[in-house]
């Protein structure tokens, strides 16, 4: 049975950008998932499912590592969750970066990205 386990709003704060200040002053970000995934079973057992919590440690480990481009953030999760996560059929991540620096207001800029299989081979 195929269905989707999601996290929605997970908050970081991570040195990404293409500008030097940004990797050194630093900026907030959220990240929402979406993994669909195959349940082989409805037995009420956490192996039998994705584990969020799982999904929150692999999307930390990745923030924590400067990159320039959001795109490339957003890639890197979707890579490793699907690396990680046999039962995991594809990966929509949005990778949302509050108040970018360009300037002018703006509550955020986001890439969304969706990542199969097949892109990560």
């Amino acid at each position: 049975m195929k269905g989707k386990v999601a996290l929605s709003g997970m908050a970081f704060y991570g040195y990404h950008g293409y500008y030097v200040e940004e990797n050194k002053l630093g900026n907030h970000y959220t990240v929402d998932l979406v993994v669909e995934t195959e349940f082989e079973r409805m037995d009420d057992n956490l192996e039998s499912t994705l584990n969020y919590e799982n999904l929150y440690k692999t999307t930390d480990e990745v923030m924590k590592k400067p990159l320039k481009l959001l795109e490339t953030l957003a890639f890197h999760i979707g890579k490793k969750i699907l690396t990680e996560n046999k039962s995991a059929l594809k990966v929509l991540v949005r990778v949302n970066k509050m108040q970018p620096p360009i300037g002018a207001l703006c509550e955020k800029a986001y890439v969304e990205l969706e990542v199969d299989r097949e892109d990560i081979f």
